[in-house]
């Protein structure tokens, strides 16, 4: 049987699987994105899942990717990877063909290959993680362009973003950026249950933690999802405008959040976006539960391999 490997790399984890043609897991790893040594965190778990039987490693990394030289460009939550020649570490490591994507990308491939966008042949796929990353499924087929809807700006003069800019949407949707809002709101003094968790040190709450907090009745951190749904439904308005798409599809590690945020984003959707382009887009939640970028990045090895 033929498998592919499949490695999500994010700013806070590293998913990697090895999967069958078919998409079914076989094998999963997690672990913590280091801060440094990158590269010898992913030659470790690669060593656990390399088989005669795997054709093939595809990267799925947060950032701009230089597909054809294997190189991650600029990765603004993972600087540790930047300009690391991949493809050519790995192939020469393990001696099998390397593919390097970005990682929402994958995702979105993953979701048409054996997820929510299998019924649909143009799509916009939605990662919230600890940044926001885009994909676009179109005719059937991965747009493999940038896609960086999170550094679309919704705010002209609004809050630092990782990359440098002003007022992109990951600053204001993404898990980095719920937890800088409650931490703000917090140093201003503001009332919340946030205080009670970390023995005090509200520097040390996780998105997990707030919506927990927001799922107990907090009031502050139901407000910091509302918001945060308000600028999303702002982008995907914006994607509406751009592509048209059938679908819209929320994946990753926010989207346990969803019912917080959801009424929100679809408010602001019905205001913004050109209403013939929007009153049949579904918005829908990932059916993956986990591993959705690092299942499409072993998706994407057995497509193009087929394209050869």
């Amino acid at each position: 049987m033929r498998t592919a490997i499949g490695i999500d790399v994010g700013g806070t984890k590293i998913k990697a699987v090895c999967a069958s043609e078919k998409g079914e897991v076989l094998k999963r790893v997690a672990e913590l994105t280091p801060s440094n040594n990158v590269n010898e965190k992913l030659v470790s778990i690669l060593k656990g899942l390399v088989s005669p039987d795997v054709t093939g490693i595809c990267f799925g990394v947060a950032g701009v990717i230089d597909r054809k030289r294997g190189v991650v460009l600029e990765s603004p939550n993972i600087p540790g990877i930047n300009n690391m020649p991949i493809k050519e570490i790995f192939e020469k490591e393990f001696s099998l063909p390397v593919i390097v994507e970005n990682d929402a990308n994958a995702y979105a491939y993953g979701e048409k290959w054996v997820g929510t966008g299998k019924g649909f042949e143009n799509f916009v796929a939605i990662t919230l993680g600890t940044g926001l990353g885009s994909g676009l499924i179109y005719k059937g087929r991965l747009f493999q362009g940038a896609m960086e809807a999170g550094h679309m700006v919704v705010e002209p003069h609004g809050r630092f973003c990782t990359c440098g800019s002003f007022g992109c949407l990951e600053s204001y949707v993404s898990g980095r950026a719920v937890v800088d809002r409650a931490v703000t709101l917090l140093e201003e003094g503001a009332n919340s249950m946030l205080r009670e968790y970390q023995n005090g040190n509200f520097y040390k709450i996780t998105p997990e933690v707030i919506y927990k907090s927001a799922f107990d009745g907090d009031t502050l951190s139901r407000d910091i999802f509302r918001e945060a749904g308000t600028y999303l439904g702002i982008g995907i308005a914006n994607l509406i405008n751009l592509f048209s798409p059938e679908a819209v599809i929320l994946g990753g590690g926010l989207i346990g959040a969803w019912d917080l945020f959801i009424e929100e984003l679809k408010t602001e959707v019905s205001k913004r976006a050109l209403e013939p382009l929007a009153e049949n887009v579904e918005i829908l939640k990932t059916t993956f539960y986990e591993d959705g970028g690092s299942i499409g990045a072993a998706g994407l090895v057995f497509h193009l391999a087929g394209e050869k």
